[in-house]
């Protein structure tokens, strides 16, 4: 019988989009089958944590892969969503809601398995968050 388990890693980045700025609280869930490789570092793991935080950072969060879609402006930006205009480097209009499709859209293309996304959920306040899972993809 296969296991399978939902982990979830927090991710925390300062960005504005026009006019306003926050402090971004960011959780990506991952579901998926427990690798099954004895002896090995991600046995027993749907991925390792380490794995997980360096496809964020390096897709999204600390630099914007080279293959995630932009705004027309985004030449002038360094990095990623971490301190930056969000209109101006992701070229949508950022409301929560469009930014958790767009984050999924980029991690996919940045290398993330799409079968193992489950839900990305966006804090803009203390007390306000957006979430998508699966089902709001249309992939259910």
């Amino acid at each position: 019988m296969t296991r399978f388990a939902i982990i979830t890693r927090e991710f925390r980045f300062e960005a504005s989009h026009h006019p306003h700025s926050h402090s971004y609280r960011l959780e990506i869930s991952l579901r998926g089958p427990l690798i099954d490789a004895p002896g090995e570092s991600d046995d027993g793991m749907v991925i390792d944590f380490d794995d997980l935080k360096r496809i964020v950072n390096m897709t999204i969060i600390e630099t914007l892969s080279d293959s995630i879609p932009r705004g027309p402006l985004v030449g002038a930006e360094k990095g990623g969503m971490d301190h930056n205009d969000l209109n101006t480097l992701t070229g949508i209009r950022t409301t929560a809601e469009n930014l958790v499709h767009w984050i999924w859209d980029a991690l996919v293309i940045g290398g993330l398995a799409e079968e193992l996304l489950y839900r990305i959920r966006l804090w803009e306040t203390e007390k306000g968050y957006v979430e998508i899972t699966r089902v709001e993809r249309g992939l259910v």
